[in-house]
């Protein structure tokens, strides 16, 4: 365990913890919703039909739940999975304050967040 204020042993020790395969499929887990959002977000901005962004948002939704595991039980899936849907829906008027971009990376960060904290440790 490295000191408090030793910021390279806390970086190797955060690696070190994410290495073993329970940490991962965390990392993933949260990573899928996120990705999702952005890259469904960026395809609409680049002048793809909104359908094929929607495709790519609900994949990423629907890939998250293997990953999440038969651990997490339905109440953390179905909470992740509320979580990403408000957060793709709120993203759209908040997109009209702070501007698209912002919006969506922030949504991202929400459900990439809550998917991550849900997904049991094991």
């Amino acid at each position: 365990m490295s000191d408090r204020f030793d910021f390279r042993g806390n970086v190797r020790d955060a690696l070190g913890e994410n290495s073993d395969r329970r940490n991962r499929r965390r990392w993933l887990a949260g990573a899928l919703p996120a990705l999702g959002l952005i890259l469904g977000f960026g395809v609409v901005f680049a002048g793809a039909s909104m359908v094929i962004g929607g495709v790519i948002v609900v994949g990423f939704g629907l890939a998250t739940i293997p990953v999440m595991g038969r651990a997490a039980g339905p109440w953390r899936i179905l909470g992740a999975g509320v979580v990403y849907a408000l957060a793709f829906a709120l993203s759209h008027p908040l997109a009209l304050i702070i501007t698209p971009w912002p919006a969506t990376f922030l949504a991202a960060l929400v459900s990439g967040a809550a998917a991550y904290e849900l997904t049991p440790r094991r």
